[in-house]
């Protein structure tokens, strides 16, 4: 599926605003981070993916979320997203992701994510293509 390419100051700003040094969906192509998750952990893992965001369990900390734009798996990057939100809330944790994807808003994921108890900072931020 397609994927939105960060650039280095989006990256920045994460980083200085709110404290993102790990990506949740990357490549050894692709990381800006030593760490990181990515599809492949049995080959990534010599270049420093720790495995699938799907089996990542972090809780407490912020992370880079920009899961490859296939409806069934950014709806399911959400899900789980939600659900370590949830597990650091009732545990105290303090735990954020910084979603990057695209406005289909017909597409659930979106519905999800717009919607989320742990939505904040108001309105998703618009890109201009």
């Amino acid at each position: 599926g397609n994927q939105c390419a960060l650039p280095p100051a989006g990256f920045e700003v994460l980083r200085q605003r709110l404290g993102i040094r790990f990506e949740c969906f990357a490549s050894p192509l692709n990381a800006r981070y030593d760490r990181y998750c990515s599809a492949f952990a049995d080959t990534d893992a010599a270049f420093g993916s720790i495995g699938s965001f799907f089996g990542f369990r972090p809780t407490h900390g912020s992370f880079e979320c920009n899961p490859p734009f296939v409806p069934e798996v950014l709806l399911a990057a959400v899900k789980h997203a939600e659900a370590l939100l949830s597990a650091a809330e009732a545990s105290g944790g303090a735990l954020s992701f910084a979603f990057v994807v695209p406005s289909w808003e017909r597409v659930p994921f979106h519905h999800q994510l717009c919607r989320s108890a742990f939505l904040r900072g108001g309105a998703p931020l618009r890109l201009a293509a």
